[in-house]
């Protein structure tokens, strides 16, 4: 029986929780799983080989580096901050650090370009990852980049632990009340089984409670609950109730893991790639690195863009079509960060003088600016030369926004591109 049966079975039929730990304890040993006493371990807990080297530090009071990688549920002071404060009030002598890597609307594939940047040049002993709510591609798309997220962390520092976390939202409730995996989960999951890492599955007690009437998932602010806890007001972002929540379940596990530490099975080293072409190898530079012509624009100069300094401080962006941007790399894969909004139009994308790709820039959130990406992910193994040029062709802004009566039409008469960073699987060439 599939993880997603077991959970369905608690809300449907309201299974107590002694049984709900036998019934996935069982589920777990026939399916292989190398655990700790099962009978110890949360359901929402798989323990694997746990977290053994961040521990020990947190118990022996060293400097500690904990980084949470993920999306908006991450980048908001959420389970995130609860969590951090946590381990500071249980392990008063550590010194802890903590870096958020969480950028909203964003996966696991922009997450392994942004490793390096945003989480491994700090050197972390704990590196959490959140992507179950994101993750919406295939099987193949997801074990490339969660599994290059693993190895790039493990060659960093094989001392480094990871803990993925496996958060929910509205559209996935079905789907588990139906006993089916969430797929993000279920890609993560095996990545997570290959390499004997700790995964703690955030649907578990918002589930519970959701079934007990403890819990409402989606509420409308200005009514009142009672005692039951509001989860979030969109479907997808916790309230600050609900963040805790979260917290608890992870803080449970994490407390189930200090426990059995001394039952944990250390790795023997970093096996061959599970997935075949796995991002392993990623890079992501500024637009300065490339050979361009001089039309392009510095978004410096632009107070609509200052919000986006720290991300990308060489930003560039053009309208005109004979401005151009050139790209030599040696590797399979390419994409650029940008920005979508209210003057974002399209790119068009030549690779190996092949006829152009059209990339619209622009959806029915551009009524304001915010960061975005996008990858092309099906050129082979190879040396690429690839052209990015402003697209001239306009997009119809207005159908897709829908703004409200009244509102100046001009905000969307520019068809810009933005390429804040360009990122590459492989490596660049001279």
């Amino acid at each position: 029986m599939s993880y997603g049966s077991f959970l369905t079975a608690a809300v449907t039929s309201g299974m107590n929780r002694i049984f709900l730990v036998l019934a996935l304890a069982f589920s777990m040993a026939v399916h292989g799983e190398k655990q700790y006493d099962k009978t110890d371990e949360p359901p929402a807990l798989h323990a694997r080989r746990g977290l053994p080297n961040v521990l020990t530090k947190l118990k022996n009071g060293g400097p500690v580096v904990i980084a949470y990688l993920g999306g908006s549920i991450t980048a908001a002071p959420g389970y995130r901050v609860q969590t951090e404060q946590w381990f500071r009030q249980q392990y008063p002598k550590a010194r802890i650090k903590a870096i958020n890597a969480g950028v909203g609307g964003t996966g696991s594939d922009l997450g392994v370009f942004r490793l390096q940047e945003d989480v491994l040049q700090y050197n972390p002993d704990l590196v959490f990852i959140e992507y179950a709510v994101n993750d919406g591609g295939d099987s193949v798309a997801i074990h490339r980049s969660m599994e290059g997220i693993v190895r790039q962390i493990k060659k960093h520092d094989p001392h480094t632990d990871i803990c993925f976390l496996y958060t929910v939202s509205e559209p996935m409730l079905k789907v588990l009340q139906q006993g089916q995996e969430i797929r993000s989960v279920k890609y993560t999951e095996q990545v997570a089984q290959y390499y004997g890492l700790p995964s703690i599955n955030l649907s578990w007690d918002v589930m519970e409670q959701l079934q007990q009437h403890r819990l409402v998932f989606r509420g409308q602010k200005g009514t009142d609950y009672g005692s039951q806890t509001v989860f979030t007001f969109d479907g997808v972002h916790p309230t600050v109730d609900g963040h805790q929540v979260y917290t608890a379940t992870i803080t449970r596990a994490f407390t189930d893991m200090e426990k059995n530490s001394a039952r944990v099975q250390v790795s023997d080293g970093l096996p061959a790639p599970r997935t075949p072409g796995c991002y392993e190898q990623t890079a992501q530079n500024s637009p300065a690195t490339f050979k361009k012509t001089n039309g392009w624009k510095s978004g410096k100069g632009d107070p609509a863009l200052k919000s986006f300094a720290t991300a990308f401080p060489d930003l560039i962006y053009s309208g005109d079509p004979q401005d151009s941007l050139v790209v030599r790399f040696k590797g399979t894969a390419i994409g650029v960060q940008d920005i979508i909004g209210p003057s974002s139009g399209a790119a068009l994308i030549t690779v190996d003088g092949k006829p152009p790709v059209r990339r619209i820039r622009f959806d029915k959130y551009g009524v304001n600016y915010r960061r975005h990406y996008f990858v092309l992910d099906s050129l082979g193994e190879g040396t690429h030369t690839v052209v990015f040029k402003p697209d001239p062709t306009p997009v119809d802004k207005f159908k897709l926004v829908k703004p409200a009566a009244g509102q100046d039409p001009a905000k969307y008469k520019e068809n810009d591109l933005y390429i804040g960073k360009i990122m590459v699987v492989g490596s660049l060439l001279q």
